[in-house]
């Protein structure tokens, strides 16, 4: 049973809307287009500054995507360690780091005056930290909001041990694509204000945002992959120090 189904459906329903959006928009370009209602009193010619925005709304859809999928993962991260720990420290070294640094904001030494071990209360207050986030606004933090792309999904899978930090301290080959930086940058770009949809649409074509499309979505799916594998390994506990320090011990030279 995936350990990640939420996040599975919600790609899913994800890929269907921009699959649709895609079927409008290859319809939608062709020449002398037109929107018709009404059984045919109403029309509406789409112009070519018209469709150039509605290219660009594609890229709004893909970005969305991107953002809820980390999002998502996130909390069923959290639900799963949360329904099989209790204490902070069985949890491994890198999620320790994170639990530790997320205590720094108690404020009112809610930790350290609880009555319950320490270790205890440290997970505790992780765990209340995360659940405390009831929007999608307020767990869009630490880096995460208006700047999602490979590396920032690498970022976070590294934080929990999902992925061990490669050499180059970039995302591995398999959960990255060049599409979701190009989606991240034109995203922002329309947020800032810094291009119209008019003037970014112009620049899109319709079979590169099919491609692209594809791309991101094969790469969301990779990373979910490689969380529900996290997940039902539970290598968010630490390892035993027997089993990581395990050698085998030179053979007997008795002769």
């Amino acid at each position: 049973m995936s350990q990640v189904q939420l996040t599975g459906d919600l790609l899913t329903q994800r890929s269907h809307e921009i699959t649709a959006y895609l079927d409008f928009l290859k319809v939608a370009v062709e020449r002398r287009a037109t929107l018709s209602a009404k059984d045919g009193e109403l029309q509406l010619p789409l112009t070519l500054e018209l469709t150039h925005t509605l290219k660009a709304n594609l890229v709004l859809l893909l970005y969305s995507a991107m953002e809820a999928t980390l999002v998502q993962l996130l909390d069923e991260m959290y639900d799963a360690i949360g329904a099989n720990c209790s204490s902070a420290d069985v949890l491994n070294s890198q999620l320790l780091r994170v639990v530790l640094k997320t205590v720094k904001k108690d404020s009112k030494s809610n930790v350290l005056s609880s009555p319950s071990p320490l270790h205890t209360s440290l997970f505790r207050y992780w765990m209340d930290d995360w659940k405390s986030r009831t929007s999608g606004k307020d767990k869009r933090v630490d880096g995460i909001s208006g700047s999602v792309d490979s590396l920032v999904f690498y970022e976070q899978l590294k934080k929990f041990g999902v992925v061990e930090k490669t050499p180059n301290d970039r995302p591995p080959a398999h959960l990255t694509d060049v599409a979701l930086q190009k989606v991240k940058t034109n995203r922002n770009e329309l947020a800032h204000g810094e291009k119209s949809f008019t003037d970014l649409g112009r620049d899109l074509a319709v079979p590169t945002l099919e491609t692209d499309s594809l791309a991101v979505f094969d790469t969301l799916r990779k990373i979910a992959s490689e969380v529900d594998s996290y997940l039902q390994a539970r290598r968010y506990l630490a390892q035993p120090a027997a089993a990581s320090a395990a050698v085998l011990a030179p053979a007997s030279n008795d002769a």
